[in-house]
């Protein structure tokens, strides 16, 4: 073992049958927080400095039944195995040989390579090897339906609670599609298997060398090409290349550009991707739940979501504009090869890309990692003239965020008169007004700024169609209840609804409610008359049978509707910039199912369900203005062009 580790834990429930140190049996203690404890200061004389050798013989018994129907899933955080102490950022990684004894019905799986597995007097016995540095070991075991396969040198397992082998086949299908692409982009793949196994629990893990999935999740057939590949990257982003966890979580943000914004961009959709995570960061994000990217450990809410995953996807992107296509991906060969298997974070990420592109991004990743909050851009007035023959457009672009000034690089997009493709320009802002003059070929018609939406920032009140996600995410979100609405228990529900939320107001209140997101509940209720009218230019007609939306009538009886719209100025028909979200429910027996399902439909503005359950039946957004960021000289319609994906599909 490595010198500088001082000592070991180990489960307390361990039977020890002794711990020994190069051959000499030694004694442990079991410490204050339970756990059994061998301290090797105790043990070891300073001045050794050969290596030993340290052997514990001990059992532990992992409490499953042979008929149970719930997935083990044990880590290191168990303490199965002995935990070192040290304080150095290597020691803690190991290779290890475990072997598995186990009830014939069980299948038991972990990292590496499976060197055995075999049965013998109703038992089974399953041996795993892992050569490759591993912060932790992890076990799985289940009453599994075991399929495999080899893919050239790396074997393919499916660990299934049912036997269902036309789903294992559609996993190894894609399986084969997405290591053969990442080993191509990459490296080779760094393990010896990658197994899909399945979990009692609705999961979606990524481990090394397998992923640990929800019995319900590996059975949704977008899964295949969304959660999966991502998953499958992270056996080279992750757990090939470790986080360090002191200085930032990037492997969750550059997993899901290269699997989930990837995949939709090789469909020309990448640009609606990313509009989607400037959606959520403007949503859920505010000043009391922002923070930098160097300070994400993980998700364990929407707003660090946006965050972690969205903001590190959206940097990431720009990264990509700032060196280009072939130098983005040869970097991450590079960061990827220079610290395999070891502890990194964004100050690695720079040493590569400025290692390959030969370029200081220090400002770069100072200001997009080390810095929290976004630009808000606008453009405050565009003009064209004509001068000794030459056609000249004059923008003038602020930022009018209240925090510091960011620098950028902003593309922009240009039509003109004589061309059908607008031209595509980028421009370097880094002043928070920003006034130049740019030379065209002739008229300008149209000109829009992020025009594929490339650059992380602040989304403008009409670019983000209201959805439930905003009101959600609000740092101020208020409950308005009428005092009585159709039957009492419907009422009890919408009550138990405002609970869940926080603050709640009676509709009966003299004075406005206080700025911010607010719900309504009921068909009539204080708002329902302005709500009405923004819903009319939706094209959405309520009426006495139900209510029309999307060239359907869903009746009244067995539907639930939920509208998030611009919360209604309390004197004009204007907006307020916050979101209203009105609840209509058909049942109270719905109510405890939209508690737990609307917040996993954040992008959508308005929703119908139907039944008890109660089942989503139609969803969909409003359309998105662009305000603040265009200019139209002369009325038409203007497309953009797709853009080349990073990699061809």
């Amino acid at each position: 073992i490595a010198r500088s580790i001082s000592g070991f834990h180990l489960n307390k429930n361990s039977k020890i049958e002794q711990i020994a140190i190069s051959g000499k049996k030694v004694s442990f203690d079991v410490s204050a927080d339970g756990f059994i404890k061998l301290d090797l200061t105790q043990h070891l004389a300073n001045s050794l400095t050969d290596p030993i050798e340290l052997i514990f013989d001990y059992s532990l018994s992992l409490p499953i039944a042979d008929d149970s129907q719930e997935t083990l899933f044990i880590s290191g955080a168990d303490f199965f195995y002995p935990q070192s102490e040290s304080k150095s950022e290597t020691t803690g990684r190991l290779t290890f040989q475990l072997t598995v004894h186990s009830p014939a019905s069980l299948r038991a799986v972990s990292q590496g390579e499976k060197l055995k597995d075999f049965l013998e007097d109703k038992n089974r016995t399953v041996v795993w090897k892992e050569e490759n540095p591993q912060e932790e070991i992890l076990l799985v075991a289940d009453q599994y339906h075991v399929f495999s396969e080899h893919h050239g040198l790396i074997t393919l397992y499916a660990y299934l609670r049912d036997d269902d082998k036309a789903l294992a086949e559609r996993y190894f299908s894609a399986t084969r599609t997405y290591l053969d692409l990442y080993s191509r982009l990459f490296a080779p793949y760094p393990y010896k298997k990658f197994a899909l196994v399945e979990n009692s629990q609705q999961t979606g893990y990524g481990m090394p060398s397998f992923t640990l999935l929800g019995s319900r999740v590996i059975r949704f057939p977008f899964i295949l090409h969304t959660s999966y590949p991502h998953e499958i990257l992270h056996n080279w982003f992750g757990n090939g290349v470790y986080i360090d966890s002191n200085s930032g979580n990037w492997a969750e943000g550059l997993t899901t550009y290269l699997a989930d914004h990837l995949l939709p961009e090789q469909k020309g959709k990448g640009d609606r991707y990313r509009f989607q995570q400037l959606i959520k960061y403007s949503s859920y994000v505010n000043a009391t739940n922002d923070f930098p990217l160097v300070e994400f450990k993980g998700r364990d809410s929407m707003a660090s979501q946006a965050v972690g995953y969205g903001k590190t996807l959206m940097v990431l992107h720009m990264l990509r504009v700032e060196v280009g296509d072939a130098l983005f991906l040869e970097s991450l060969r590079d960061f990827y090869n220079r610290n395999q298997f070891q502890l990194a974070g964004f100050n690695d990420l720079q040493i590569s890309f400025e290692r390959v592109s030969k370029r200081d991004l220090k400002d770069f990743f100072n200001q997009w990692t080390e810095r929290k909050g976004a630009p808000q851009l606008k453009l405050s007035s565009a003009s064209h003239s004509k001068q000794n023959g030459e056609h000249l457009l004059a923008l003038e672009i602020r930022q009018t965020q209240s925090d510091l000034v960011f620098k950028m690089k902003l593309p922009i997009a240009v039509w003109l008169k004589d061309r059908e493709k607008p031209v595509l320009k980028n421009i370097d802002l880094a002043q928070r007004k920003h006034t130049f003059a740019l030379p065209l070929s002739s008229q300008p018609l149209k000109v829009i700024l992020d025009p594929y939406h490339e650059v992380f920032r602040w989304l403008n009140p009409g670019e983000v169609p209201p959805s439930i996600g905003q009101t959600y995410g609000a740092e101020t979100q208020t409950a308005i209840l009428r005092a009585t609405d159709g039957s009492s228990d419907v009422l009890k529900g919408y009550h138990h609804f405002a609970k869940s939320l926080g603050k709640s107001l009676s509709d009966n209140l003299k004075t406005q409610p206080p700025a911010g997101s607010l719900w309504v509940f009921g068909k009539d209720n204080k708002f329902s008359d302005q709500l009405k009218i923004q819903l009319n230019r939706y094209g959405v007609k309520m009426g006495e049978q139900g209510v029309a939306l999307d060239h359907k009538i869903f009746p009244w009886e067995n539907h639930s509707f939920i509208f998030t719209l611009n919360r209604p100025d309390s004197n004009r028909d204007t907006v307020t910039g916050d979101t209203v979200t009105w609840l209509i429910a058909s049942s109270a027996e719905s109510i405890p199912g939209l508690i737990r399902k609307l917040p996993h439909y954040g992008k959508y503005g308005y929703l119908v369900f139907q039944g008890s359950v109660p089942d989503n039946v139609a969803k969909g957004r409003w359309p998105s203005s662009g305000a603040g960021l265009h200019h139209i000289f002369k009325k038409g319609a203007y497309s953009l062009p797709s853009q080349t994906p990073l990699i061809k599909p």
